[in-house]
């Protein structure tokens, strides 16, 4: 993504005399001199000041970059500022990578959208036997979530399949939309059974370095690791980060992976356009599955009278995560924060853009 260099805003406000003391920073890395963007950023700087959030900003019009801009510390002991160069766990924006897996195993002519779970797995039970795969990333499959006391529960894959295979449904294949990590924790096993390569292994030699997302991956990659990883700040344990923790099936497909600001404006780009596709096939990312979502895991909403396209994520210690698109507008934005005061806690991406952001920019582009 190219840049024009902008004003660069930077305040500090150092409070008590701890060895981490809290720091408010602000660096616009990019910012065009219209005034709707000097508003939002007087918006964005009141909040961070107030303790919302931290984290980065980037705002995109007609693929033109408005704003983009740093607030806040990655790292609070070592007083290492938040940066375009800096990691964040992206949550379940996750799961784009893993519909787009599917996907791209489609259109080789390797996966049919309209195939039953039976056909991957002949023992499931026979509720379980006539979900589709379309139902799967479409969250109407049925399936409930398979672990609750956290995300960071060690389990094997097979563990994780036999869980998921053995929980009652919660309504029949194709009559309710209820959100499901367990149903994209199962897509990313149907990946490894009809790819015959590891899940990860597929996403990263299929997807991530076809498109030069080298600041993209899974916990603790090894391609990864002299990256700048950002700290969270928020909940419990403040200070930590999740890229420490072991990747377990409790999260494959459904989390787990982490990003960089522009490598999440490169993504998105490429599900648009349909760049992770071989060439001359049809894009289904933006096709709907239902009412509620798309095939590339998005999900379609309306805000204060627009169409937005959108995936959000959040995890512990503060990290939350958002990508939207205001089809309209031609309007991208994208949130990666790293921490969060109890105002909005852990839905602080969707409250920073509901009612500091889209109100703004919206009012600008009507």
């Amino acid at each position: 993504m190219m840049r024009q260099i902008g004003l660069i805003l930077i305040t500090f406000a150092f409070i008590g005399c701890s060895s981490s003391p809290n720091v408010s920073s602000v660096t616009a890395i990019t910012q065009s001199n219209s005034v709707v963007v000097t508003d939002l950023m007087h918006e964005l700087e009141r909040e961070h000041i107030a303790g919302t959030f931290d984290g980065m900003v980037l705002v995109v019009h007609e693929r033109e970059t408005l704003l983009e801009a740093a607030f806040g510390l990655a790292d609070r002991q070592q007083m290492r500022k938040n940066d375009a160069d800096v990691v964040y766990d992206m949550g379940s924006i996750a799961k784009t990578f893993t519909a787009a897996a599917v996907l791209q195993l489609a259109a080789n002519n390797k996966i049919e959208l309209t195939q039953t779970l039976v056909e991957f797995y002949p023992n499931a039970p026979d509720e379980l036997k006539l979900i589709t795969v379309t139902q799967l990333l479409g969250h109407t499959s049925g399936l409930d979530n398979f672990h609750n006391d956290s995300d960071f529960e060690f389990m094997d894959k097979a563990e994780a399949e036999r869980r998921i295979l053995s929980m009652p449904l919660i309504a029949k294949p194709g009559d309710k939309t209820a959100y499901s990590n367990a149903a994209y924790t199962l897509l990313a096993a149907i990946v490894e059974k009809v790819s015959h390569q590891p899940f990860q292994e597929y996403i990263q030699t299929q997807i991530l370095s076809p498109l030069h997302l080298y600041k993209t991956g899974f916990y603790q990659d090894g391609r990864l690791i002299d990256s700048k990883i950002a700290r969270g700040y928020g909940g419990d344990d403040p200070g930590q980060t999740t890229f420490e923790k072991e990747l377990t099936w409790a999260l494959m497909g459904a989390g787990g992976m982490v990003t960089s600001v522009d490598d999440l404006a490169t993504w998105f780009s490429a599900l648009r356009s349909g760049r992770f596709l071989p060439e001359n096939s049809l894009n289904d990312a933006f096709t709907k599955a239902n009412d509620r979502w798309l095939l590339g895991s998005l999900a379609q909403t309306e805000i204060n009278g627009n169409t937005v396209i959108q995936m959000g994520g959040s995890t512990d210690y503060g990290y939350t995560a958002l990508i939207q698109f205001v089809p309209h507008h031609d309007l991208m934005i994208i949130l990666l924060l790293n921490a969060h005061n109890n105002k909005y806690r852990n839905v602080t991406h969707h409250q920073l853009s509901r009612k500091h952001i889209l109100p703004i920019l919206l009012r600008e582009f009507e």
